[in-house]
């Protein structure tokens, strides 16, 4: 309740935000943050990666059994937002590069292949990773409710299926033509099948999104078993990020480390406007969807589910 309550304060006071201040890993760039130039490169960096977070007003709410509506995902939904983030940290690689850094003017112009990011993640069912269309798809596949919470497996199955949908046509909205060629596949608590990878590969996929998902503990996380091979992963070119959460129920995307002992985040856990279209990410003087700083957690604190998220583009970078 204490470290929550700090992170909102350094979330709302400038003065009061933590900054990397020791060596840091994030998604396969290293920066030593003991000194300014490098630390406001990190800190530019991770302000980079897109914060999708609680939205609030949505023009179609959600259904529940009954007929109640909800026009918000506030109090339930930070697992699928957490979600949405990993995908979008993966098409940023996939369209923008790990080069990439976010320009206002650049990026919000029109076509921008940072709109086309964006719009798979409007609050709308017309979008095809929507809040609407991974709720529906917890439904199909796990009977879940809306406000029903996710955890990071059943988040990475509703993703898994809905790239199914997308791959059948039919009615399931399209991913921008920029995307073309992406699918995904998603390994539950088991072992990881090469075969299904270099399949979608060898069928003509453009890059191939892998979820895996795993419980790295019984109570809690063993970080003396499992914490060198989290660890090693963020300094992983080809790794886009962890979804999982504290040791309550709070979810969190986690896209680097920090030698105090900590690993850094980003929290979805701010409620803010609808953004049903992309009119409306341009029109906002701040549509909320890069964060301002790092947030900070201990590895004892890290909650044993897991979903590690990487993207594929050959064979043999899966080799």
């Amino acid at each position: 309740m204490l470290r929550r309550l700090a992170n909102e304060v350094r979330k709302w006071v400038p003065w009061a935000r933590w900054e990397p201040t020791m060596q840091v890993m994030m998604l396969g760039a290293r920066y030593d943050a003991s000194t300014e130039e490098q630390r406001e490169a990190c800190l530019e960096d991770f302000r980079s990666r897109l914060l999708l977070s609680y939205r609030s007003g949505i023009p179609t709410p959600l259904k529940l059994v009954g007929g109640q509506e909800l026009n918000s995902d506030s109090g339930w939904g930070c697992m699928l937002r957490v979600q949405q983030m990993m995908l979008a940290q993966c098409f940023v690689d996939i369209l923008l590069g790990r080069d990439w850094r976010y320009s206002r003017d650049r990026d919000l112009a029109e076509s921008s292949a940072y709109l086309d990011i964006v719009s798979c993640f409007l609050d709308s069912p017309e979008a095809p990773f929507s809040l609407h269309r991974l709720v529906d798809a917890g439904q199909q596949l796990l009977g879940k409710a809306p406000s029903a919470w996710f955890g990071p497996t059943s988040a990475a199955r509703a993703t898994g299926h809905l790239f199914e949908l997308i791959s059948q046509g039919g009615d399931s909205p399209a991913l921008p033509s920029s995307l073309d060629g992406v699918t995904c596949v998603v390994f539950e608590d088991g072992p990881i099948f090469r075969a299904e990878v270099e399949e979608k590969l060898a069928a003509g996929a453009r890059a191939v999104i892998l979820l895996v998902c795993r419980r790295l503990g019984l109570d809690g996380f063993n970080a003396a078993e499992y914490r060198p091979g989290v660890e090693a992963c963020f300094g992983l070119p080809d790794f886009q990020g962890m979804a999982s959460g504290n040791s309550g129920s709070s979810a969190h995307f986690f896209v680097g480390t920090h030698d105090d002992d900590s690993l850094m985040l980003l929290d979805p856990h701010q409620t803010l406007p609808a953004l049903p279209s992309l009119q409306a990410v341009r029109d906002a003087a701040d549509a909320g969807l890069h964060p301002k700083a790092p947030l900070p957690l201990p590895w004892m604190s890290l909650n044993p589910s897991v979903c590690l998220g990487f993207v594929v583009r050959t064979p043999e970078a899966f080799a």
